[in-house]
């Protein structure tokens, strides 16, 4: 199986719709096993801007991850399309066991 971790910005977005949630129904719509959006509380990203949203008088967007895993080669379907739309975020990809 494959995991795939897709780290994001709250505020990003594809099609006018915020990017996490077009990216989870793409995944349920091509018949994915599962998909969980993970929101978090402080991180930054290759720029090094540190991404703190609790921080008084701030409107800073919080650091989301989405987690998805399948068969290989369900993901290996999907992942084109993943990697086209996700221009700013990382994609991580990692070989997991099913216990």
């Amino acid at each position: 199986m494959l995991e795939i971790s897709v780290f994001l910005d709250e505020d990003d977005r594809y099609q006018g719709m915020r990017m996490e949630e077009y990216i989870v129904r793409y995944l349920m719509h091509h018949g994915i096993m599962g998909a969980t959006v993970f929101s978090g509380a402080m991180g930054f990203g290759h720029r090094h801007h540190l991404h703190h949203p609790h921080v008084l008088g701030t409107a800073d967007e919080k650091p989301r991850m989405i987690l998805f895993i399948d068969e290989e080669t369900r993901v290996r379907e999907v992942l084109p399309h993943i990697k086209e739309v996700v221009r700013e975020g990382l994609i991580v990809a990692r070989t997991v066991e099913r216990i």
